[in-house]
């Protein structure tokens, strides 16, 4: 395995945003090889600038072995879901110039509750639109991956689905969309800390789909919550399933974000080396 930090991991959705640069330096300087991207932290799609960010990443030594997106399929109307394929289709784009292998997608939810706070206080479950299904939702995510999956392959770049709420807040869910669109470019994002209930059993559930893993630290209490995880127990489900991949750090604790992410590396290495 190899062990990667995501930019998340210095700034969560909360304070002022550094240049991309700023989070690349410190991705370095923390001693990791390989980097992920959140969105939220390229000002924009334009390619020259995305070719500025892999040369300085490649004068770094960093590997850029994913992007980080926000998306939404979870929507009744046509016309909104196309609007977010098409977005996906950009940002597969920008990957392709940035040399990424993979991109982080959501399956979106239904946002029947507004607050992402009040969200986590309730576990990451939410009824759905009035007059729709689960099944309904299931249906949209599956057809925008089918419309997506040319585009992916075409460029070489995985859809990570992962389990962040919404749909694909459920094991059984991704199952069986992985099931019912299969292919090697549409797999996995497991993030060991999304699944707040049945935890292992549910990480064991998408191993074998996966291709890149969040490994969640929380170190000084969560931002959102804390889940006690058990990484002897996350690593062996993943070595029991082959996975030689990219281990992406999200540190999600409210210690101060470099000596969380140095905590977070030096409990990681311990698995992964």
């Amino acid at each position: 395995m190899n062990l990667g930090v995501s930019t998340y991991s210095f700034w969560h959705f909360e304070g002022e945003k550094m240049p991309i640069n700023n989070y690349l330096e410190r991705a370095a300087k923390h001693g990791f090889s390989g980097v992920e991207i959140l969105e939220d932290h390229l000002s924009g799609l334009n390619t020259g600038d995305l070719r500025e960010v892999k040369r300085v990443a490649f004068t770094l030594g960093l590997s850029i072995y994913a992007v980080s997106i926000h998306n939404d399929f979870i929507n009744p109307l046509t016309g909104s879901r196309d609007k977010e394929v098409e977005l996906v289709k950009k940002w597969l784009n920008a990957a392709y110039v940035l040399g990424a292998s993979i991109i982080r997608i959501n399956s979106g939810r239904w946002r029947t509750i507004k607050s992402f706070d009040e969200l986590m206080r309730n576990k990451g479950k939410e009824p759905p639109l009035p007059g729709y299904t689960e099944e309904d939702a299931l249906r949209w995510v599956e057809e925008s991956i089918r419309s997506l999956l040319p585009t992916a392959e075409d460029l070489g770049i995985i859809l990570g689905l992962e389990n962040h709420w919404g749909i694909s807040g459920k094991a059984s869910n991704m199952v069986k969309m992985f099931n019912d669109v299969p292919s090697k470019y549409f797999r996995a994002v497991m993030d060991i800390g999304n699944f707040i209930e049945d935890t292992y059993g549910q990480l064991e559930m998408i191993a074998p789909y996966t291709a890149m893993v969040h490994a969640k630290t929380y170190f000084g209490g969560g931002v959102w919550y804390t889940l006690d995880i058990d990484y002897d127990r996350v690593f062996n489900i993943l070595k029991n399933h082959g996975f030689n991949g990219w281990v992406s750090l999200e540190y999600e604790g409210r210690e101060d974000y470099d000596t969380g992410v140095a905590k977070s590396r030096e409990l990681l290495l311990k698995y992964i080396r």
